[in-house]
């Protein structure tokens, strides 16, 4: 029996001296100290006078966790929650910094506070990366820059909680054979050495057809890369063993995959635009090699992914189809990293899609709760064992579980989503310092937030909210919640073409002083 499931379990826990009774209230997740805080008022208080337990409870709310190393004392954290929170709220920034960049971008990263950047030579492939640690309230901006990798890239991946760097190696300048494949080179962030946690320094992979483009990501101990020319490709390494875990070319995938996502390091998700379009959710297994066994016939004896469910959007009129499926969400960051008071959690973030239909590409975004896609995986799911995947049609998942909306403006640059928080673009035609972000970490119900919804320049969205278009069959319906922020900022010299965020900054993104760079104006929080 629980010993909150009698009144005599209460009375018994409440003659409990306040230093015991914290010791057995601080063992609760959130979730259900905000359960026993309706039990009863002396419950209530309690907790209420613990900042302990009031901290987890915000920590919560904020969708954060706590961190590792940090030497402040609970209340110091605390405290520093709350005004991270005030700030966010407010778009209330500390400070401003302006920092250029060598040269226009060919590609980018923003992830754990760390903007990485290659120079663009025009001729499709850099052997340059610089590495620019983003300012805080204390210290200042770092820049690294390694003018010549030794090798020619097409695309990167960071992740500087591990020190690492993947570089996806372009080999039309580096390979003067026939035979095509994919080279992603593992190596530290801090020398530029070959990471010495990875069993090989270089991943490879035979592939049937040369990569047109590609974009890679990394998620704790795995890499995959997802590309296109003919048809898409994807390719998932364990970068720590050097095993291929998933490969997946041509006919592997869905008619018409257009883009691929990780919901974990064990998971990840398709998008297909064929008909009304739909997403696919895959588990694998990372521990396994999952290249052919035997080359006859090509590619037998593979363990492939395990298909968990299929996602449909709505139905579509004839001739409406889906055309555009892109996919987009938060870095993952595979350690915390010592001395921060606290991280963005792992089961808070979201993905943004932008979905185009019909010839002329009318355009609506989809933002739906990683959680949520990953719920559909049963929890005793082993590998190798059998699963029937199941079918939701729109009605079923999707009314509940997202927002679909008429899109605002085109991104221009990634990295706009960081947990459950999104960056708008510039809207055409509005004024270029109206700064607009969403917020989907909403608790509508909650009454006791120490800084309430509504104190602030935003608006609550929530309930149902029926989209009509010419697209669907019917009006598409969608309750997910959220907020929308403003803040009007005085006027810059030169007109932003994008934001980026992560859990301690703004990005603005606008033409340098020089002709094809770029400079960041980083705003603190």
């Amino acid at each position: 029996m629980s010993l909150l499931s009698s009144n005599s379990g209460v009375s018994h826990l409440l003659s409990l001296p306040g230093e015991l009774l914290f010791e057995v209230l601080k063992y609760l997740d959130a979730k259900h100290i905000l359960r026993c805080r309706l039990v009863c008022k002396d419950l209530r208080d309690a907790i209420k006078d613990s900042v302990q337990l009031q901290y987890k409870v915000e920590l919560e709310a904020e969708g954060l966790v706590d961190g590792v190393g940090c030497p402040l004392p609970v209340v110091e954290r605390y405290e520093l929650l709350l005004e991270r929170r005030r700030r966010w709220r407010y778009l209330d920034w500390s400070q401003v910094t302006a920092i250029p960049t060598p040269a226009l971008c060919q590609a980018y990263e923003l992830v754990d506070g760390v903007f990485a950047s290659s120079m663009s030579t025009g001729l499709g492939a850099s052997r340059h990366l610089s590495l620019t640690r983003l300012p805080t309230a204390s210290e200042p901006a770092q820049i690294t820059e390694r003018e010549d990798l030794g090798v020619h890239i097409r695309d990167f991946a960071i992740d500087p909680s591990q020190d690492l760097v993947a570089l996806v190696v372009d080999d039309d300048a580096e390979d003067d054979s026939d035979q095509n494949h994919i080279c992603v080179h593992l190596r530290t962030a801090s020398e530029n050495k070959p990471h010495p946690g990875a069993a090989k320094k270089e991943l490879n992979a035979p592939i049937p057809f040369q990569v047109g483009t590609s974009f890679i990501q990394i998620v704790d101990d795995v890499i995959g890369v997802f590309f296109w020319v003919h048809g898409p490709g994807l390719i998932i390494w364990n970068w720590r063993t050097g095993r291929i875990v998933v490969q997946c070319l041509e006919f592997d995938l869905p008619t018409s995959t257009y883009d691929f996502g990780f919901l974990s390091n064990r998971a990840y998700m398709v998008t297909v635009a064929h008909g009304q379009g739909y997403i696919e959710i895959y588990t694998f297994n990372a521990d396994e090699d999952a290249t052919p066994q035997t080359q006859s016939p090509p590619l037998a004896g593979r363990r492939p992914p395990v298909r968990i469910a299929t996602l449909l959007l709505p139905p579509v009129k004839a001739g409406k189809n889906l055309q555009r499926f892109a996919t987009h969400s938060g870095p993952f960051v595979g350690r915390p990293t010592p001395g921060r008071p606290f991280e963005t959690s792992p089961d808070c973030r979201l993905h943004v899609m932008e979905l185009g239909y019909g010839d002329h590409l009318e355009r609506f975004s989809l933002f739906v709760r990683n959680r949520h896609l990953l719920s559909y995986i049963p929890p005793d799911l082993g590998f190798g064992g059998t699963h029937t995947p199941v079918t939701m049609d729109w009605d079923e998942w999707g009314p509940d579980n997202t927002r679909f909306m008429s899109i605002i403006a085109r991104f221009q640059w990634l990295r706009y989503v960081h947990g459950e928080r999104v960056v708008l673009p510039p809207v055409p035609g509005a004024s270029s310092s109206l700064l607009l972000t969403l917020d989907f970490n909403v608790h509508l119900k909650r009454m006791d937030d120490p800084l309430p919804l509504g104190d602030g320049d935003e608006t609550v969205m929530s309930g149902e909210d029926p989209l009509s278009s010419n697209i669907f069959l019917k009006p598409v319906v969608s309750k997910l919640p959220f907020v929308i922020r403003a803040r009007m900022q005085p006027p810059v010299e030169q007109e932003y073409s994008g934001y980026m965020i992560d859990q301690d900054h703004l990005v603005g993104m606008r033409s340098g002083d020089h002709p094809g760079t770029v400079a960041l104006d980083v705003y603190t929080f």
